[in-house]
């Protein structure tokens, strides 16, 4: 196992807002435990973690529960933000905020609007999850049994793969916003939804947050093109490169930005360890 070792102190809050698959979580394997203590240690230290994937939410439970630690998430890229109420500070307040929100719409009403608005030959290149084999939903998410369950188990987004080329993937692009949806890729699959991403709670994130009026440090990680939003949207930015791939490019990055030389889990943590210098660094000078 490998430890963090936070050495220094700043008086504002920090969150690390991080996608899972190929970003915290290994690539192929989904593991991490290499890193799971330095996490827990973390967490431990006052530093907020929120998961920000297009997981669903039994997934992300699933995540919090091999950590050991309850985490308020964001799950379906942006479709809702789940324990929402672990973001207020334990204030001894009598009302307790909404558990979650949501933003998403129903995978049946997506998929009405998809078939209604994308043309035939737009939507002859997509292969949607639901309507394969178990066999080859397993191939292409690397998951089974129950893990493929709760991958499948979606309120928010269907999955599907796409088969054309550049071209043909940006006029898909339009169609889909012209009919007030959404197409998101990661690592393996691309995803159907409503119009929002993983950036969507960001303000939200931001006011709730705030310490005594001091907004606070959001620090991003990320590894495909459904985290760009994220990553630009955040003080820092932590980019984790993918075996066998080139690495993300951020058009609008932040001012600070960390390009992890190593891919997931053990690129996270060297990530955080470099964004946490940054902090210490930045903001302890202009709090000193």
């Amino acid at each position: 196992m490998v430890k963090l070792q936070l050495e220094f102190e700043i008086d504002m809050r920090v969150i690390f807002i991080s996608d899972l698959d190929g970003t915290l979580l290994g690539q192929t394997d989904f593991c991490f435990d290499e890193i799971k203590d330095a996490i827990i240690e973390l967490v431990a230290t006052g530093i907020s973690l929120i998961p920000a994937s297009s997981k669903t939410k039994p997934e992300i439970e699933d995540f919090c529960r091999s950590l050991g630690v309850d985490l308020p998430f964001i799950c379906e890229n942006g479709a809702a933000l789940v324990n929402s109420h672990l973001l207020h500070p334990q204030d001894g307040q009598d009302s307790a905020p909404a558990d979650s929100y949501t933003l998403g719409r129903d995978p049946k009403n997506l998929l009405a609007a998809w078939r209604d608005e994308i043309p035939d030959t737009l939507r002859e290149m997509c292969a949607f999850l639901d309507d394969m084999e178990t066999a080859k939903q397993q191939t292409i998410l690397g998951l089974e049994g129950e893990a493929l369950v709760r991958a499948m188990d979606r309120s928010h987004s269907a999955l599907f793969t796409f088969h054309g080329t550049a071209a043909d993937f940006g006029a898909l692009q339009e169609q889909v916003e012209k009919a007030g949806l959404m197409v998101q890729c990661g690592g393996r699959v691309c995803a159907l939804s409503a119009q929002h991403d993983k950036a969507s709670y960001h303000h939200m994130i931001r006011q709730t947050m705030a310490d005594e009026g001091n907004a606070p440090i959001l620090v991003g990680f990320g590894d495909a093109p459904n985290d760009v939003s994220m990553l630009q949207s955040c003080d820092i930015a932590c980019v984790i490169p993918r075996p066998d791939s080139q690495p993300l490019i951020l058009p609008e990055p932040p001012q600070m930005l960390v390009q992890a030389e190593i891919a997931a889990p053990l690129g996270w943590l060297e990530s955080a360890r470099q964004a946490l210098d940054l902090i210490e660094q930045h903001y302890g000078e202009q709090n000193g």
